[in-house]
């Protein structure tokens, strides 16, 4: 971590960001009992980072891209049925102990934070936003029915849970920001460089909580965990190729966005809906994903780093 690369403790945070989300995953395993405790919160934490994403973005942009949605629709058809079959074959073929764990794993909707990684990467957050916002919509459709068809399980997913949490980490935070920047713009103006980095502490949370309320699943079966994390890294691997692929043909910040949105989902669904309706074996699985999901931004972030510097993609 390089911290001394710059004099301003606010972009050596953001350089290093993903070392501090690691940090959330490795302190949630150290003090389950003390991180555990921030769970009641952690929609609140995601909420916050919505709002300061918000503040950053150019709502203009965002309008701009609203308004011609071929490529966004196409990562969403993308990551809510493309990937979740290839990865539930891959499963099936490799390793069937995982596979069910596997789909779920793979055919969620786009993160809340993946807007604000997105942003930390330099990337097209506006794009990473829409895509949260149409993958988190349809989801409740396309999940039942990819498990019902792929594995034979019938599910019923509460679309007005789904609706109702979209409504508090996406709309609300989006609509305070909307009257934050008409009320206040200077404040905003001058505060606004510290955002990134507020959300750096506030997603160091959100991984640190459930990691803390999981951490005796995650150390109970070392051997069985490591085999299930090592499938779960190529997994992952190939979902960041996936959605660096798929936009060969965008710009840089593009293909960022692209990345982001396709190999970070939300977990936290995925797991409540293993939770509701499938045995704990394949909510461990699940919860595995997870841990997995919490390392990748660490050689993400450093690739992102590689191929600006060398100017590839520029």
């Amino acid at each position: 971590m390089n911290l001394g690369a710059s004099m301003d403790p606010l972009s050596a945070i953001e350089d290093n960001f993903a070392i501090f989300l690691a940090m959330g995953f490795v302190f949630g395993l150290a003090a389950p009992s003390v991180f555990s405790q921030f769970n009641p919160y952690i929609l609140w934490f995601l909420i916050g980072v919505m709002f300061f994403t918000i503040l950053k973005i150019d709502l203009r942009e965002l309008a701009r891209t609203a308004a011609n949605p071929a490529y966004v629709l196409y990562l969403s058809i993308l990551i809510l049925g493309g990937v979740p079959v290839l990865c539930y074959g891959i499963a099936s073929t490799l390793f069937p102990a995982v596979a069910a764990g596997t789909l779920i794993a793979c055919a969620l909707p786009a993160a809340v934070s993946s807007t604000s990684i997105t942003l930390l990467l330099k990337g097209n957050p506006h794009i990473a936003l829409l895509v949260t916002i149409i993958t988190a919509l349809v989801v409740p459709f396309t999940l039942p029915a990819l498990v019902k068809a792929l594995i034979g399980v019938e599910t019923a997913a509460s679309y007005g849970e789904m609706f109702t949490l979209l409504v508090k980490v996406i709309v609300v935070p989006f609509a305070l920001a909307l009257a934050a920047k008409r009320v206040a713009p200077s404040a905003i103006e001058r505060t606004k460089r510290a955002y990134p980095t507020l959300n750096v502490f506030l997603l160091f949370f959100v991984i640190a909580g459930p990691v803390g309320q999981y951490a005796d699943i995650i150390l109970g079966d070392l051997g069985k965990t490591g085999e299930v994390v090592a499938f779960f890294v190529g997994i992952a691997v190939l979902r960041h190729l996936i959605g660096w692929y798929a936009s060969f043909w965008r710009p840089f910040p593009d293909r960022i966005a692209s990345t982001t949105v396709v190999a970070y989902c939300n977990i936290g669904l995925g797991i409540g809906f293993a939770y509701d309706f499938f045995s704990p074996e394949i909510v461990v699985v699940v919860v595995l994903y997870e841990v997995v999901w919490n390392v990748m931004p660490v050689p993400f972030q450093h690739i992102v780093k590689s191929l600006s510097l060398k100017g590839k993609y520029s």
